[in-house]
This record gives C-alpha cells, structure tokens and sequence, in this order.
C-alpha cells in the first residue's frame, strides 16, 4: 500500500522511465566501447530526461543534501574567483559547462529514489547485465582483430591505424558498471550470474590496454570479502586510506622522483612520465596553495626549463594531471580538496543503507573509481563523469530492497 500523504506514481511516467532506463542501461557500454565520447550523451541525455520526467509528475525535484550542496557551491565560488583573478584556467564558458555536468551529475543521483518509484529493477538489472556482456564481447572483438566494428561504423580504413589505448574507457566503464549489475542479479537471486558479471569486468580488463583499470578491478575485487563480511568497517578503512593521501598528494607525489632517482630504469615509459607530471604539478600547487591557480590550469601550465631539464618524457604541457586530488589542489587549492572530501564522505555514506550485496559492491566499485582517478583520467572529463554518475545512479535505482544491512 501506498503511504498516506505519498504521491502516487503516475503510470505514464513509470512507463517512461522505465523504458528510458532500459535503453541508456542496455546501450551505454556497448555504444561507449565503440564511441567512447557517446556515454557522456548518453548520461547527460538520460539525467535531464529523468529529471524532466519526475518533475512533471511530482512538481518537485529531490535536491542534493546540505553537505553536498555546500561542498559544491565551496567548488564553484572558488572557480569563480579564480576566473575572476584571471588564473591560468579556462574561459568562463567551458568552465561553467564543467560545472553544470557536475551539478546535473548530483542531482541526478539524489533524485534516485524519485527516479525508480513505481518501477520494477529486475528486468533493468537484466538490461544493465546484458549491455556489460555485449559491450565485453564487443571490446574483445575490437582488441583481438584489430577494431573491426569501429572502423565499419567511423568510415575509417583499414590503412589508418587505430591504437588498443582508444577502448580504455570502455574497458572502464565494464570494470565500474559491473558492480552494480552484479549486485542487482545477487538480490533477485541470480547468485551464479552475479559472480560471472564480476568475472566479465575483471577479464575485460586484465586484455585491455588500461593498467589503471586492470589495477582497480583487482583491488576491487581484493576489497569485496571485508566489505561482504562488514560495509562499515571496508569503506571507513578506505577513507583511512584515501583521506590522508588526498591531502597529502602533493607533498607525496612532488617528491617521487627524489625518493626513486633511477624511475626511468624502474617503471614502464607511461607511468615514469606520470611521475615527471605529478612532480611538475605539485610545483604548480606550492605556489597558490590556497585558491588554486582555476579550473583547468593545466593545460596551461609552464613547467621551469630547470625543471625539465632533468626529465626524460615530460617536455610540454598536458591536459590534466592523471591524479584527481593533485589536479583539485591545483585549480582549487585547500578549499578544493576539503569540498572534494565532503562529497567523499558523502558518497561512502551513501552506500551505508544499501543491503549488504549492494554495499559490498558500492564500496568495490568505489575502490575502482578511487584507484582510477588517482592514475587516469582528468577530472572534468565529460565522458568520465559519465561513468561515474551513471554508477552511482545504477546503485540508487537497481539496488535497494527492504533488507537491512549491516
């Protein structure tokens, strides 16, 4: 029975949700395999559809909590400012377009409850677990012949190249989605297929070309007992983890390369030019470590010629830092970081409701997310953002039941 007081969900719009849901969940991974830049469409069309579709019927929009809220406005009264102080950021319009896939991102997932009443998650489920094995068996098709699909579909020939790093995020996006996938099949009671997700995620990354996603879906996978056996102790010992290194990313990693001379001798080419960045970057921090020098600086920081001097990869700029606590220090200084932390804590929180196989997955898939910002990709990222919120969404709306947990 519905609650008195409680709006009761008009059948036109379930209907449409649901479907709309169906679609984005089955499609997602398979068309961000090929397509990688389609799942950030593919999200930010599903957001404001959903958001659009509840407000028509309820006349209301469930907004993000006051943390949450603070966190961001802290986020954008300090991008502002450093826009205003004329820092080495972006224009003020590709900032505010930052911001606004931020902002959609987080209303989006607090509208959850909103967004799955009235609708029955399994065949969702089904829909997401079926998107996952086609998008795994698409990305082994393209790494093993030489991205057939993806040539027949871009018009691109068979004489142009076409690098194995180009599916990195698609091999991303199975690590991360197949958590919530598999958590949702574990709670209908399709136990045996929830564990083959898992392995569909860690296979698809351990072939593919992303170390970072390989990296995270093992430590994922490492986390999920302790989280089984206690959500509450596996995700406070992961912000254990991850608060003091988000605070100190760029004491550690300025000072790498003085603790590790020989790096070049030591690690593979890309990581070893992933250490001349960081070492470049926390430079960068020291000098506005406050405000930040705005958002996306970046790209136009100039690194000293004393200090490239000693490099062996790192000559020019690059667009991000590949470590995301070291890339919000940068543009945002101090208040950057402790907003960042909030929304951290906030999203550990989050996961605390769930039923235990869904807890346990929110904080694997969180491990993998964590592990993947602090070595990939760029903050701002749209198609980034769009794995992460759809994530978090899929967690909301597929993973909830009136189990308790513990």
């Amino acid at each position: 029975m519905t609650p008195a007081g409680a709006a009761v969900p008009d059948p036109r719009f379930a209907r449409f949700r649901f479907w709309l849901l169906a679609v984005v969940l089955l499609l997602f991974v398979p068309v961000g395999v090929l397509a990688k830049q389609a799942m950030a469409t593919l999200f930010i069309a599903l957001a404001i559809l959903l958001l659009v579709a509840v407000w028509l019927e309820r006349r209301r929009i469930a907004w993000p909590e006051k943390p949450v809220l603070i966190a961001y406005a802290a986020i954008l009264a300090l991008s502002l400012l450093g826009a205003w102080g004329g820092g080495h950021g972006l224009h003020l319009a590709d900032m505010l377009k930052k911001l606004a896939m931020l902002a959609l991102l987080l209303v989006c997932v607090s509208a959850a409850p909103d967004i799955r009443a009235g609708l029955s998650t399994r065949p969702l489920v089904l829909c997401l677990a079926a998107g996952i094995v086609l998008g795994a068996v698409i990305f082994a098709i393209e790494l093993k012949f030489d991205a057939p699909l993806y040539r027949f579909f871009s018009g691109k020939g068979w004489d142009n190249p076409v690098a194995p790093s180009r599916f990195n995020r698609g091999s991303t996006a199975l690590v991360l989605l197949s958590w919530p996938a598999a958590a949702g099949l574990w709670l209908g009671g399709r136990r045996p297929a929830a564990l083959v997700l898992v392995l569909v995620g860690l296979a698809a990354a351990s072939i593919g070309e992303s170390a970072s996603a390989a990296l995270a879906a093992m430590i994922a996978v490492f986390m999920l007992p302790l989280a089984i056996l206690s959500g509450r102790i596996a995700s406070r010992l992961m912000l254990l983890f991850a608060v003091p290194l988000m605070i100190a990313a760029p004491w550690l990693l300025g000072n790498l390369l003085v603790w590790i001379p020989d790096y070049v001798a030591v690690f593979p080419p890309s990581f070893a030019d992933r250490l001349e960045i960081w070492h470049s970057v926390s430079l960068a921090v020291f000098e506005q470590p406050l405000l930040g020098h705005g958002l996306g600086a970046t790209r136009r920081l100039v690194v000293p010629e004393a200090v490239t001097a000693g490099f062996s990869f790192f000559k020019h700029g690059t667009i991000h830092p590949h470590n995301a606590a070291l890339q919000i220090w940068l543009e945002l200084g101090i208040g950057g970081i402790l907003a960042a932390l909030v929304l951290l804590w906030r999203l550990v929180a989050a996961s605390d409701p769930l039923p235990r196989p869904g807890r346990a997955a929110a904080i694997a898939a969180l491990c993998c997310g964590l592990v993947i910002a602090a070595v990939s990709y760029g903050l701002w990222q749209e198609t980034w953002l769009g794995i992460i919120g759809l994530t978090i969404l899929a967690f909301g709306v597929l993973c909830r039941d009136e189990s308790p947990s513990d």
